[in-house]
Parts: structure tokens; sequence; C-alpha cells
């Protein structure tokens, strides 16, 4: 075996996959978030309404 001219490196580089703890993002951006963000909003209200005990007929 003849011996190398060169010597031999090995680079390391830091990978492209997402750390564990970071969320996926969506494919949707951030509207996926707002809607979601909406209808929690929405329920709030509808909940708080229903709640306050206001009887208007």
């Amino acid at each position: 075996m003849r011996q190398q001219t060169k010597p031999f490196i090995v680079e390391r580089r830091p990978a492209r996959k997402p750390k564990p703890d970071a969320q996926k993002p969506s494919i949707w951006g951030r509207l996926d978030a707002d809607i979601a963000q909406g209808l929690r909003d929405q329920r709030n209200i509808d909940h708080a309404a229903a709640t306050s005990g206001d009887n208007r007929d």
C-alpha cells in the first residue's frame, strides 16, 4: 500500500436538522397559528358571554 501524499482531514459541519425542542415550521407560515389564536379568542368571548349572567331577551 502506498503512502498518502496529503494528510487526511475530516471536516465536521453543523447539522441542518432542527433541534428536537424546536417546533417544526408549518408550510402555511403563520396562517395556521393566526387561525388557532382566533379560535381560542372566539371561545373565550363565547365563554365569557355565557357566564356573565347577563339575561337580555
